[in-house]
């Protein structure tokens, strides 16, 4: 299985961009990978479907995880491509051959080896173990004016769990995804009755909702009365509606 992986835009698009090679070596990988895309989805048809470009991605977003499709990769070649989104935590060297377009880029890929592998706390400083990444590069020379100098360290002893297969199959917890609720009544046999009380009542008054009759008048003319069983349309509004026909 090949250890370097090369990433861009005409890879994606050119329909082949995972080897036939790759493709034997990594059905392992492929097959969890098409369980876990059902288990998430529900859709099979997807699942039998997968093409290169969404394989590829589902290599980049695992560099570096054992068990996966990314597991094995070592080196991966970008171009333009991995600037930001890209949360590999296992990257510990980086090396421009090529110039930038503004510094921002350069700080975008810089940032693709500040992800933190371990989150353990030291017990004796009480803060997290300092991680390094080396960064090589005429493009990356803005970095090497906060270079610190440090000894290295040992790095802490890791437990793995993992769970005990098949031994302990019966005994597995899943959680499913909830979409929505709905209530079953049973069907077209079911009988729904309703039981008022005293707390059923809601009684309204003219406090709640306001006036019910509106007197309109000027200081010379007629007056109107506006009440809540008359028409919603004003006699002026009915004649210009009417006039509009003629």
């Amino acid at each position: 299985r090949p250890n370097t992986l090369l990433i861009d835009s005409t890879q994606l698009e050119s329909g082949e961009a995972l080897s036939a090679d790759f493709r034997s070596a990594a059905g392992k990988e492929i097959e969890l990978f098409k369980r876990e895309l059902i288990a998430r989805t529900g859709d099979r048809q997807a699942a039998d479907k997968l093409d290169d470009a969404t394989l590829l991605r589902e290599v980049m977003n695992t560099v570096g995880k054992e068990g996966q499709l990314g597991g094995n990769i070592r080196c991966v070649v970008s171009v333009s491509m991995l600037t930001e989104g890209w949360d590999a935590n296992t990257v510990t060297h980086i090396l421009g051959v090529r110039a930038f377009g503004t510094q921002l880029l350069c700080e975008q890929v810089v940032g693709r080896a500040l992800r933190r592998l371990s989150y353990e706390i030291d017990a004796q400083t009480g803060l997290y173990r300092p991680e390094y990444a080396d960064i090589f590069g005429i493009p990356f020379d803005f970095a090497s004016a906060v270079s610190n100098k440090s000894k290295p360290i040992e790095p802490p002893d890791i437990v793995h769990v993992h769970a005990i297969h098949p031994e302990r199959d019966a005994l597995t917890i899943q959680f499913p995804r909830v979409a929505g609720y709905y209530l079953d009544t049973g069907g077209d046999t079911a009988k729904l009755t309703a039981k008022f009380t005293e707390d059923s009542v809601l009684r309204i008054t003219p406090k709640d909702i306001g006036p019910t009759a509106v007197r309109n008048a000027a200081f010379v003319g007629c007056t109107k009365k506006l009440e809540l069983g008359e028409s919603a349309l004003r006699v002026s509004e009915v004649v210009y509606r009417l006039a509009r026909h003629f």
